[in-house]
């Protein structure tokens, strides 16, 4: 497919452009070289870091050049050819220096903190760039849900005014076009934005989330079906209410998320300080006694538990390791992992604490601007679901008055009515329902970023209130229009 379109490769990777990995590794090699340590080191121990296709790139640089006897500088430049053809590739422009730098013995660390500056602001250039569009991208998609509703409404009530004989043909096509064209513009967004990684987990607390996901994906399927077999009340508000026990997941990962969250505010300042003092006492232990005098919120008790480990003699990669997991957050993994392996290489710790502290800061800042536009758009889209579906209750509700007068005596020769079955469409509202709250859900879930198990919570949200708006307007609506049409005083009787 990408062969047949040759864009569509930048496209659907434009959103992993926007990668805070990139800068977390020319962090971790800037720090690492305050230690002053040569090329081989550098590269030995970039080889073995956790920053995916990057430390690739150093190991297969590495084993080329000082397994094989290459030579680092011509490794470089090898290897920079092979991990991509585009010029403005992060990964190939480094090595290409690298190898310069290399080549001529300039000063590995004076090198690397200008291109820590470097990848600092293009992260932060092509972040903003990534907001706009994402602006954007939301506009269009307010535009694409109002023109939906009316669309599949037009669509429906013209076919069975002006006689058409597969009115309810039409009405199916409208409603599966209509929804293919918004789930792949859902699609569109979610390769073309980044995917801010917000959660550090592992297998364990992976599989815990799973069986909970499943308690409410497995009662929201039940109660479901249930209600709509049953026929104790309509289909639409079975499925609103079948909606509810999603929440259960949804409003679990919303908290672990906000949770994660506020770490972020306190860790800058914690490895900032936690930085100057270890340089000054030399001893991590000491350095962590004086840090706990202060109080940095929501990270003290796993503050407190690092410098427990690192009292008992646990080796320090490892305590910051457990750190990294009590706290479950991805950037503080990042941080902890430069902080943990700079000491081993004699860094300075003054510096590796400011340049945490100082990306740390920046990352958050950009994922701010991005929740506020998130926050919006939710905001929108849920109204907009809620009028849609109001429409679609309405056009369900007019579906049978439509059936009544064209059985009736009430007639006009104007027009050949030819109603859609109401059968037929109490059987499409719920399912359109479903289509629109997962598609509306999964849009803001990647206008969002962050962790995706979220969005259990906007599809119960949705489909929920949909369905409550649903049923309420077309049993309003029934009412108000059995009272104008079949009560309405006729001329001349």
């Amino acid at each position: 497919m990408k062969l047949a379109i040759p864009k569509l490769s930048s496209i659907i990777d434009s959103g992993s452009k926007v990668d805070e990995n990139f800068v977390y590794f020319v962090a971790f090699l800037y720090c690492i070289s305050t230690g002053e340590i040569g090329a081989v080191e550098l590269f030995k121990t970039g080889k073995d870091s956790k920053y995916g296709k990057y430390s690739e790139a150093f190991q297969d640089t590495y084993r080329l050049g000082v397994g094989w006897s290459y030579g680092l500088a011509t490794s470089c430049e090898m290897i920079a050819r092979k991990v991509s053809d585009q010029a403005d590739d992060p990964t190939k422009l480094l090595l290409v220096k690298l190898s310069q730098v290399v080549r001529l013995g300039d000063d590995l660390g004076l090198f690397l903190k200008d291109e820590l500056k470097n990848a600092l602001q293009t992260f932060s250039i092509k972040y903003e760039a990534n907001l706009e569009s994402q602006k954007l991208f939301s506009e269009m998609f307010y535009t694409l849900m109002s023109t939906a509703s009316f669309m599949i409404s037009a669509n429906a009530i013209m076919s069975m005014l002006m006689g058409f004989g597969d009115a309810e043909q039409i009405l199916i096509v409208s409603m599966l076009g209509t929804g293919g064209g918004m789930a792949v513009f859902v699609v569109m967004m979610f390769f073309t934005f980044s995917r801010d990684k917000l959660a550090f987990t592992d297998k364990d607390i992976e599989k815990k989330f799973r069986m909970k996901m499943y308690m409410g994906l497995i009662p929201a399927i039940g109660i479901g079906a249930v209600l709509i077999i049953s026929g104790l009340i309509p289909p639409v508000l079975a499925v609103g209410l079948a909606g509810i026990p999603l929440l259960y997941p949804g409003i679990l990962a919303k908290k672990e998320e906000s949770r994660v969250s506020a770490y972020t505010e306190w860790y800058p300042m914690f490895i900032l300080h936690f930085g100057q003092l270890y340089a000054t006492t030399g001893s991590m232990g000491t350095a962590l006694q004086a840090v706990m005098r202060s109080n940095f919120g929501e990270i003290q008790p796993h503050i407190t538990a690092l410098k427990n480990r690192i009292k008992n003699r646990i080796d320090q990669i490892l305590a910051f390791n457990l750190f990294s997991i009590d706290a479950g957050n991805h950037l503080i993994a990042n941080g902890n992992d430069i902080f943990s392996v700079s000491v081993y290489k004699g860094a300075n710790m003054n510096i590796v604490g400011n340049v945490i502290s100082d990306i740390t800061k920046k990352v958050t800042e950009m994922r701010g601007k991005r929740g506020q536009n998130a926050s919006t758009f939710q905001l929108v889209v849920v109204i907009l679901h809620v009028l849609s579906l109001g429409i679609f209750g309405l056009m369900s509700k007019l579906t049978e008055l439509f059936q009544e007068m064209s059985a009736g005596d009430i007639s006009n020769a104007a027009f050949e009515l030819t109603p859609i079955d109401p059968a037929l469409m109490a059987a499409l509202m719920p399912m359109l329902l479903i289509m629109t709250s997962v598609i509306s859900g999964f849009a803001i879930k990647v206008i969002q970023g962050g962790t995706y198990k979220t969005v259990f919570f906007h599809i119960g949200l949705l489909l929920t209130i949909g369905g409550i708006a649903m049923f309420s307007i077309s049993l309003f609506m029934g009412k108000f229009l059995d009272g104008i049409i079949f009560t309405a005083p006729v001329p001349g009787i």
